[in-house]
């Protein structure tokens, strides 16, 4: 039979333990024994302090963190919310008389404390407050500091904590534990006066950490059951394949029929099958550099020699808040690895299901036109978002560079990025190729049947790039997913639900395509939410010689380093019709066919340097012709309008007749001379400044120059 102890509350038994306090701290250790008026755990505490070479006259505790550490203490412990609703709940006038209720984490630092403004101001002069540091180790004999290092609740009265400075206090602490685990987590403490200690303090203590304990466990049912509700989406997602779910402890909760077949295979070949499925679902963690789970939503775990991944494996973390509460681990394709060592196939379902990683960020976009910084912040506005995302531009523009970077800056980023390009697909194969098809479901599919694009993105992202070219039967599918997020493969009957977030491209001009019937119209407004155009090269001023030197920066193998200045110029006068993609290729075929460090214009195709020698043609004879230099080379003149202007521009006559002032009309006769020498065609001078062709023959007439493939003074 256990024999309470007698808590050293009164005045008299202070009295003694001061007195062996002094001695011990005078002839240490060896003073303490069963004869001495000390409880044991209060002398094993002064022992380890004196191990461990605590000072008795130590004036406070360490204050560890700063208020700013302290603030990411706070949001890294996703308990304390809770917590604190519990303090909340108990701390009234009565309970709190003169004392503090603070909490700890599991390393004895603390987080808050709430009570008694008196007791709070006291106990804030030896640090006993939110930030500093009170284990065992740092500050000898305390509440928080004790209950950790002996896992019990503990009350330590006056004369019973090892440093003097303390002894004015009491402290009764109760250790709280994760109800999953059963670790401590942290620590409620009840301290105040010494005088106000009770016998029943720590009662009251426990009581509120077991309070707080069945508050998180709670928490930790309701995410039980989310996970659960993973694992279930899964499985009807999935049903063929090797489907688990942990908690975060690694403990497994459930198992699909396909997980079932696994677990008993490895009880056949004498494995444990707990411990195996249990070491992949970690493994998969620290694959991820997921410490303590803290995983992206989607992982993928690549390990072809472990006994039950044949290539890889998905796992699907679940997230409360920031933290991560397990996961359900898919092995798609799932080759398990038979009693005999060799590989055999489970179910072909879902070949190739989990791709690669995404190659660009939206970094990847390099250029330091203004126009390339909105693509920038509107792609990056796009990836805070799952809506559809529609992009436009020529071909060589990057669309998929962007669709890449808007992945990768998603929520998404983790999971799957498939590429589709709409017009390389047969037209009698495209819904399989998206959709999927079930065994048997026309002549030349697979026995075992295939996921399609759709289902391969699951979780992710999905890029239609040229969806224009969609014939209109696969338009309208389309359309059916992006409405009810739910595929049916070729031949099935039962639909598959899909979370995919789409981005499409397109080279065409939207409104020519819809009239010629080529690209439905629903289908367009559905995926107009996010448009973004991307410019041309040509657009882009000075891109073209900042991305030529970085191409060339990237071969290997050949002896060019740099770019004569002829071939600079010639750069920076074409026109560019294949974009990003068109200079890329020429950059690395004319190091290639360079025979010293620099490139010379002998090299260029002769298109480029055609473009250079009309460009500085067209630049002489407007300075001729004007008697002035050439205005507008170091302005983007096709990004602002306002530039080509005339007054009146739906009026007849010439710019004199509205009285316009002579340096004004003189501007305005040089800048579109330089802008027709500077285009091939009157289409593309027009085109440049946003207008059509009949209107920039009429500016001209009304500017006194006659119109033609060299403009000239019709006075």
């Amino acid at each position: 039979m256990r024999v309470q102890e007698i808590l050293p509350v009164e005045a008299s038994a202070q009295a003694a333990l001061t007195a062996v306090w002094e001695r011990v701290m005078n002839d240490g250790a060896d003073v303490l024994g069963r004869d001495v008026p000390v409880r044991p755990a209060v002398q094993a505490s002064w022992s380890r302090a004196m191990s461990s070479g605590i000072r008795p006259t130590l004036p406070r505790a360490p204050q560890l963190l700063d208020d700013d550490s302290l603030a990411q203490l706070r949001d890294d412990v996703d308990w304390l919310p809770h917590a604190e609703q519990v303090v909340r709940a108990h701390a009234s006038g009565a309970v709190l008389d003169g004392h503090i209720l603070a909490l700890f984490d599991h390393q004895a630092r603390m987080l808050a404390a709430t009570g008694d403004p008196r007791a709070l101001e006291g106990l804030a002069d030896i640090n006993f407050r939110p930030g500093a540091l009170w284990s065992e180790a740092a500050v000898g004999t305390n509440g928080p500091g004790t209950a950790l290092a002996t896992g019990r609740a503990v009350h330590i009265v006056g004369a019973e904590h090892f440093c003097s400075r303390w002894q004015g206090w009491h402290c009764a602490a109760a250790p709280v534990r994760d109800p999953l685990t059963q670790e401590i987590i942290g620590v409620l403490d009840l301290s105040g006066f010494r005088e106000k200690a009770h016998p029943h303090t720590l009662s009251l203590a426990t009581a509120i950490a077991v309070a707080l304990e069945q508050r998180l466990a709670t928490r930790e049912a309701e995410r039980r059951v989310s996970l659960l509700r993973q694992f279930g989406a899964l499985v009807g997602r999935y049903p063929a394949d090797a489907i688990l779910v942990v908690d975060r402890s690694g403990d497994i909760i459930a198992s699909s029929a396909a997980a079932e077949r696994v677990v008993r295979r490895l009880q056949a070949s004498g494995r444990d099958a707990t411990d195996a499925l249990r070491t992949m679902s970690t493994d998969a963690a620290r694959t991820q550099r997921l410490a303590h789970w803290e995983a992206p939503t989607h992982g993928l775990v690549r390990d072809a020699s472990h006994p039950l991944i044949g290539g890889t494996a998905a796992v699907h973390a679940l997230h409360d808040g920031r933290t991560a509460i397990g996961a359900c681990l898919v092995l798609p394709n799932a080759v398990v690895r038979a009693p005999s060592g060799r590989t055999k196939p489970v179910d072909m379902t879902l070949a190739n299901a989990r791709p690669a990683a995404t190659r660009y960020l939206l970094e990847s976009l390099r250029g330091e036109a203004p126009v390339l910084d909105e693509v920038r912040r509107f792609a990056r506005a796009c990836a805070r978002t799952d809506l559809p995302v529609l992009l436009l531009g020529e071909s060589g523009t990057g669309k998929e560079v962007v669709a890449q970077g808007i992945h990768a800056a998603s929520p998404r980023a983790g999971a799957p990025f498939i590429a589709v390009n709409c017009a390389a697909l047969p037209h009698e194969l495209i819904e399989s190729e998206l959709f999927g098809h079930v065994a048997g479901a026309f002549s030349g599919a697979r026995r075992e049947g295939a996921i399609g694009k759709f289902e391969a993105a699951d979780g992710g992202t999905l890029f239609l790039d040229e969806i224009g070219e969609l014939p209109p039967a696969a338009q309208a599918s389309l359309l059916r997913v992006l409405q009810e997020g739910e595929i049916t493969r070729l031949g099935a009957t039962a639909g598959r639900n899909v979370d995919v977030r789409i981005i499409a491209a397109t080279n065409r001009d939207i409104p020519s395509a819809i009239a010629a019937g080529l690209l439905r119209d629903d289908l367009y407004h559905r995926l107009n939410v996010l448009t973004l155009s991307l410019p041309p090269l040509r657009a882009r001023k000075g891109d073209a010689i900042l991305l030529a030197h970085h191409f060339l920066s990237q071969t290997r193998g050949t002896l060019a380093r740099e770019f004569s200045p002829a071939v600079l110029q010639a750069f920076a006068c074409y026109r560019w019709p294949g974009n990003v993609r068109e200079l890329e290729n020429l950059v690395k075929r004319l190091a290639a066919l360079a025979e010293g460090a620099v490139i010379t214009e002998e090299l260029l195709p002769a298109a480029l340097r055609d473009a250079s020698t009309s460009r500085e043609a067209g630049r002489s004879a407007s300075s001729r012709f004007h008697g002035t230099p050439t205005v507008g080379h170091t302005r983007d003149e096709s990004a602002a309008p306002q530039w080509w202007h005339l007054p009146d521009d739906t009026g007849e006559g010439t710019v004199a007749s509205h009285r316009t002032s002579d340096p004004v009309r003189d501007a305005l006769r040089s800048r579109y001379a330089s802008l027709v020498g500077a285009h091939a065609t009157m289409r593309e001078a027009a085109a440049a400044i946003g207008v059509t062709r009949s209107t920039l023959y009429r500016r001209l007439q009304r500017l006194g120059l006659a119109p033609g493939r060299s403009v000239r003074d019709s006075g």
